[in-house]
């Protein structure tokens, strides 16, 4: 009964972890099928007098001012690698899901401190920090691209949205990756004294 529930758990994280890596690819592919439509891309105003900006064309009156921080804007025509690209964050994402639930399944095996383990865990922790990380530097990217194809890069800023949660997880898979490595350590030490023969006494 716990060997079939073992089984089933690894199916089912295998499974979810395929669907978030299809997913994944398939939100990349729906938005390259939306080139020369619009983008939405998120940005930062670099002025903080809205009547010194101009936003197609139109300049708001004196004394309206754009209030700071991040907010949402669309550009007309965009590019098959620019629709990508502000995707990419989803498409990493699934990608790196998919490949944790591999490394997650092979960790369900009902012993925790086998070979091995210790190294798969560190990976989690890299894959972690890359879908946290380089993510949202990608979306950035994309909307660096789109304000200067757009010609309004002297009036907004691509907006980087970084949290500390991928760090602070990642760390955390870092030093359990230190424990499972000492504990497997200990474990192949006992391991190796119950095999050894015992000396032959004269």
């Amino acid at each position: 009964m716990e060997r079939m529930f073992v089984n089933l758990t690894r199916y089912a994280i295998r499974f979810v972890g395929a669907a978030a890596a299809i997913w994944g690819i398939a939100y990349a592919i729906n938005g390259a099928t939306q080139a020369h439509g619009y983008i939405s891309i998120r940005v930062v105003p670099t002025l903080e007098a809205a009547d010194q900006l101009r936003v197609s064309g139109v300049k708001l009156p004196a004394g309206v001012v754009l209030g700071e921080g991040e907010l949402p804007l669309t550009v007309w025509d965009s590019t098959v690698a620019e629709q990508v690209l502000s995707r990419a964050d989803v498409l990493l994402g699934g990608l790196c899901a998919g490949v944790a639930a591999l490394l997650l399944s092979s960790l369900v095996h009902g012993q925790p401190f086998r070979r091995g383990n210790a190294g798969r865990i560190a990976w989690l922790a890299v894959l972690v920090l890359v879908s946290g990380l380089v993510g949202p530097m990608l979306s950035s990217r994309a909307a660096a691209t789109v304000l200067d194809r757009a010609g309004l890069a002297a009036n907004f800023l691509p907006s980087l949205s970084l949290s500390w949660v991928p760090i602070a997880g990642s760390v955390f898979l870092l030093a359990l990756a230190l424990v499972f490595r000492r504990e497997e350590k200990r474990s192949g030490a006992r391991l190796e004294a119950a095999t050894t023969d015992p000396p032959i006494s004269s």
